[in-house]
């Protein structure tokens, strides 16, 4: 419970660590994907305000008629009010106007919504304040690394006709700029043109995009890296549970050993002691009869019981020696067709027909040909003894496919086996015959299983009992 509810919360925050770095990375994207949209829409506001400063300076020129050497000192306020109407309601758009001619200068510049700007003293004020700190002023030049291209804009617009807009949109330093530039006045060349810049992506805005790029990238990162993390977890606690799995199925199939044990030794004491209670009676009565009533075949029944018990010292031996026999490559149709050949005459004598259907194909078995003739012996042994008026024992081998295994079919015509019989079929020492000791269906079990496979009951129409034993060729 401990182990599945920690690896639950492992892949919460692997899940969790990812979704967080794919909404970082949306978000970045959306913005970038919003640009295009975003750079029209300040286009149009752009040159709006661009024709708005161009029409409100325009009688400033008409009433100069030859310009001086230095422009008017009332201009440097007025033109800054016009950049400042025009452009107040534009965050972060700065703008001016540029004096052509002698003049090739910049004035009236203003960002109205910039709120670091500083405060501009005016002349007066500085010869007052003259022992006192300097204070910024602002200069009318754009800033510095646009000035030069926000110039030479400025110069080939003043040829243009009036209301037209120049709009340069291009890379100038860490910044993406769009500048707007526009003729003032009637005359041609102009003596004044506008100017309006706004940053699409500033370092502000790369800097936040950097930022959530990185965010992303480092969120991405700690997720694969708490993914190979879980994956080493993973990898660690199926290692575990494969060995506890192991050894658990050890202790059960130890366990399943004990209680086979269990039943064998009983079995065993069962068997054992009727033999041992012949031996004991005929003794006692040999012994108590006079020297001259003795009769050597009085102890055949001793001879008898002996034999009995050595037969089944015999069994338990082999079902003992079982998975311990040396593997080879092994033909099992050769061994069918051996075992067939030592029941032939009980088969004549019983009037039963021996059928083989044997594949011509059949890949070689790595396993014990003795154990392996041994089932073969049981279970037609079993047949013939279910036959004694006569009828048909059957071998088939075939090979099966995905995973390849190997068939093989023991099928008589009997009365087959009782449903009631069904539970014990292979359990050790139970048999429905007197002269049977009960280990020769549990033996087969026991064989089979030690090679890897399986032993089943079947049910085919036309034959009473058939048993179909399945061993892997990989064994």
């Amino acid at each position: 419970m401990g182990l599945r509810f920690g690896l639950r919360w492992q892949i919460v925050v692997v899940v969790g660590l990812f979704a967080a770095s794919l909404v970082v990375l949306l978000s970045s994207l959306l913005g970038v994907i919003q640009l295009p949209a975003r750079e029209q829409e300040l286009r149009l506001q752009l040159i709006e305000a661009s024709r708005q400063m161009a029409e409100e300076a325009a009688p400033l020129l008409e009433e100069l008629p030859e310009p001086p050497r230095e422009p008017p000192p009332h201009w440097r306020q007025q033109l800054t009010d016009i950049a400042n109407r025009a452009l107040q309601e534009l965050s972060g758009v700065e703008g001016g106007f540029y004096l052509a001619g002698d003049w090739d200068k910049f004035f009236g510049h203003a960002f109205p919504t910039n709120p670091d700007r500083p405060p501009k003293l005016p002349h007066k004020d500085k010869k007052k304040n003259k022992h006192s700190p300097p204070r910024p002023l602002l200069s009318d030049d754009p800033p510095p690394k646009e000035k030069p291209p926000i110039h030479d804009q400025c110069v080939n617009s003043l040829n243009d006709e009036k209301g037209v807009a120049r709009v340069q949109v291009g890379e100038i330093g860490p910044s993406r700029v769009m500048i707007v530039t526009e003729p003032v006045g009637q005359q041609r060349p102009a003596r004044m043109a506008t100017w309006v810049m706004t940053r699409l992506t500033s370092p502000e805005y790369t800097a936040i995009q950097l930022t959530r790029f990185q965010a992303a990238t480092g969120l991405a990162m700690a997720g694969i890296l708490a993914a190979l993390v879980l994956t080493a977890n993973l990898g660690r606690n199926l290692r575990r549970e494969r060995r506890q799995r192991e050894q658990l199925h050890e202790e059960l199939r130890r366990a399943e050993h004990l209680a086979a044990l269990g039943k064998l030794l009983a079995g065993v004491a069962h068997e054992v002691r009727n033999p041992l209670a012949a031996i004991r009676s005929t003794a006692q009565l040999f012994q108590r009869l006079p020297p001259s009533a003795r009769d050597p075949s009085m102890l055949d029944p001793i001879l008898q019981s002996v034999d009995r018990l050595n037969a089944l010292v015999s069994r338990l031996l082999f079902f003992v020696r079982t998975g311990h026999e040396e593997r080879r490559p092994v033909d099992v149709n050769a061994i069918v067709q051996e075992t067939l050949a030592l029941l032939r005459a009980q088969a004549d004598s019983q009037h039963v027909v021996l059928q083989t259907e044997l594949a011509p194909d059949l890949p070689m078995l790595f396993g014990s040909a003795s154990a392996l003739q041994q089932v073969v012996l049981n279970l037609a042994t079993n047949a013939l003894q279910a036959m004694p008026g006569g009828g048909t024992l059957l071998c088939r081998t075939r090979r099966l496919e995905g995973p390849p295994r190997l068939e093989l079919t023991i099928a008589d015509t009997g009365p087959g086996i009782a449903a009631d019989e069904l539970p014990h079929l292979f359990e050790p020492f139970h048999t429905t015959r007197q002269e049977g000791t009960g280990l020769g269906l549990a033996l087969c079990r026991e064989i089979v299983q030690q090679h890897g496979g399986c032993i089943e009951l079947d049910h085919q129409q036309g034959w009473g009992a058939v048993f179909r034993v399945t061993l892997p060729l990989s064994c």
